[in-house]
């Protein structure tokens, strides 16, 4: 073969392992997975996904919580009834903006507690103390005694605050409740919630139950509210 058929056969020959080439990498490229949006994942990426990730599993059993993962646990142990609740004494002070003026009271049941709701016109908040107290119980004032059904008793009094508006022109009921509020049907710990005073901005309220048991005290706003929780649980 002279030396121009040797040039020709050597082009052929290099078009012929281009071409093959080619296809080999096409068909590669065709190995991965595609899910059903189109998106691709090629084996690799799935590899190193499942060797760098591990999964955390958390579980509650007897009041504690326990998270393993990654070879490592931490245990933490919930705090049982209800929280901040104490059999002592629970006071705090007024805002300073003025007289709390009652509006409303009402109790209720919720899971773990009963609770008891006084719920005041406008925005002054007033200071508190709620306690244990023995009977009997006595009228702030006149001091007469107050019937109250009940074994135990919880004294509620909060300052500067009362039913009435004096600040307004005219003597101004704000308050128009009974001074007895039902609670039959509507709490089983709480028996008993009578007014006991209502005297020089000091407005006093005890509630009868079945026994003592800790309690709270909360201060909410929109509206303003105190609200006392017994532990129930």
């Amino acid at each position: 073969m002279n030396p121009r058929g040797h040039a020709k056969a050597r082009r052929t020959a290099a078009t012929g392992l281009a071409l093959l080439a080619l296809l080999t990498g096409a068909a590669g490229c065709g190995s991965g997975s595609s899910s059903s949006d189109g998106a691709a994942t090629t084996t690799s990426d799935a590899a190193s996904s499942s060797s760098t990730t591990t999964a955390a599993a958390t579980s509650t059993s007897g009041g504690a919580t326990t998270t393993s993962g990654s070879g490592a646990s931490t245990t933490t142990t919930a705090e049982p009834g209800l929280p901040d609740a104490s059999e002592a004494q629970h006071t705090a002070p007024g805002d300073g903006t003025g007289t709390a003026l009652l509006r409303t009271v009402r109790v209720g049941t919720n899971d773990g507690y009963e609770r008891i709701v006084f719920e005041f016109a406008g925005e002054p908040v007033p200071g508190y103390r709620v306690q244990w107290v023995d009977g009997p119980i006595l009228a702030d004032g006149s001091g007469e005694v107050v019937q109250v059904d009940g074994d135990a008793y919880l004294e509620i009094v909060m300052e500067p605050a009362s039913g009435v508006d004096l600040s307004a022109p005219q003597l101004t009921v704000v308050y128009d409740g009974p001074d007895r509020v039902p609670v039959a049907g509507q709490t089983e710990l709480i028996t008993d919630l009578v007014r006991t005073g209502d005297f020089e901005s000091v407005l006093t309220w005890a509630a009868g139950a079945q026994r003592k048991v800790p309690f709270r005290v909360l201060r909410l706003e929109d509206p303003t509210r105190v609200v006392v929780d017994l532990q129930t649980s």
